[in-house]
């Protein structure tokens, strides 16, 4: 995911005068022109001043939301910096780019410091967008509508300021780190995505929800902030329809559908794939993965940069994603077939030489008998 702050943190982020207070303060409906993108969560720059001011009120929105702030502790936005995976894949390609997501509360161009570490991706990341030391006393606690966030009863009680706007709940609110180009784009010939989350949502069936929809559902407290994704197995089983069928003794077809899911599957991190595989006790028979393909591409200018040349990742392009594995002559066991989500450490030419960092099983099960 890339730069800065997105989809996140902590539900109703507070200000210095805590939640003691009984008089409620004003709640803003922002419209259009304020309901801008600039007014949303977007990326870290070159510009951006660590502040231990916005770690202290960030203490304080977690002190009073205890339940979202227990939510978020366990989030990937959490470990946005902190991440093992990230940080390893940083040490590798330490880039401004990435620092500006995963690192929101600080220059891009600059050590993190500690508390900006630890915070990852935090309340005021997405919440406060004010920067200086007099804004943030009376800064706006940005939010949703109230029916979109479930904070109905809290609005005249808030013991600080809050401005609702419907493009926090919108996917623009999370389009700066979802959605992006490579960073070499001025040397490309045609732009390229480097993740396209919020294009494929556009594309999908599921455009008219939003993102808070799936990853901030609602429950008793408000919407949740465990922001469950890629390393959710409850939610990857969810995003896809599986069926499988033998049409032959040597043939075994798996297709895969969308389905509770708004974009592509899997989507973000070039990094992950799908593996459809056959598999006969611990051996597996038979496999193929489900990516974008990348290889090296001479511009105009005669750079060469990476080109995405191919992508059958499931709910791109055709409605279905048909694998067809091969069965050997003498199978020895039963058969089964499995659909895992996996993250490498890096693209490799030949896809099975690639290092897997991580993987969840989203499916599996016996290989049916044909009708043959």
């Amino acid at each position: 995911m890339r730069r800065t702050s997105s989809s996140s943190a902590i539900g109703l982020a507070l200000l210095v005068l805590g939640c003691e207070g009984d008089v409620g303060q004003p709640v803003r409906e922002l419209e259009p022109p304020l309901a801008r993108a600039s007014a949303l969560p977007g990326p870290a720059s070159s510009s951006t001043r660590f502040d231990p001011a916005r770690l202290a009120l960030d203490r304080e929105c977690r002190a009073c939301h205890v339940e979202a702030a227990a939510q978020w502790q366990h989030s990937q936005h959490a470990s946005a910096w902190s991440s093992r995976a990230f940080q390893r894949a940083f040490a590798s390609e330490a880039r401004p780019f990435c620092q500006g997501c995963h690192a929101p509360e600080t220059a891009t161009n600059e050590p993190v410091p500690r508390g900006a570490a630890e915070l990852g991706v935090g309340c005021v990341t997405c919440h406060v967008q004010s920067r200086s030391e007099v804004e943030l006393e009376h800064a706006l606690v940005l939010t949703g509508l109230a029916e979109d966030t479930g904070a109905l009863a809290q609005a005249s009680a808030a013991p600080h300021p809050i401005a609702r706007s419907a493009s926090f709940t919108s996917p623009h609110a999370c389009a700066g780190c979802h959605e992006f180009e490579f960073p070499d784009a001025a040397l490309r010939d045609e732009a390229l995505l480097m993740q396209a989350t919020l294009t494929e949502h556009g594309d999908s069936d599921a455009r008219d929800r939003t993102c808070v929809d799936c990853h901030m559902p609602l429950t008793a407290g408000g919407r949740s902030h465990a922001f469950p994704g890629a390393y959710d197995p409850a939610m990857l089983g969810r995003a896809l329809d599986i069926a499988v069928t033998r049409p032959s003794p040597a043939l075994v077809r798996v297709e895969l559908r969308p389905g509770q899911v708004g974009h592509a599957v899997p989507t973000g991190d070039l990094l992950r794939r799908l593996e459809v595989a056959l598999v006969e006790g611990e051996r597996v028979l038979d496999r193929d993965w489900l990516d974008r393909e990348f290889a090296d591409r001479r511009q105009s200018n005669s750079v060469e940069l990476r080109e995405q040349i191919g992508d059958d990742r499931v709910g791109i392009g055709e409605p279905v994603r048909v694998v067809e594995l091969r069965v050997p002559d003498r199978p020895t066991g039963p058969l089964r077939w499995r659909v895992v989500h996996q993250r490498v450490a890096n693209h490799a030419r030949d896809p099975r030489a690639a290092a897997i960092e991580g993987a969840i099983e989203i499916a599996s099960g016996p290989v049916p008998s044909g009708p043959w």
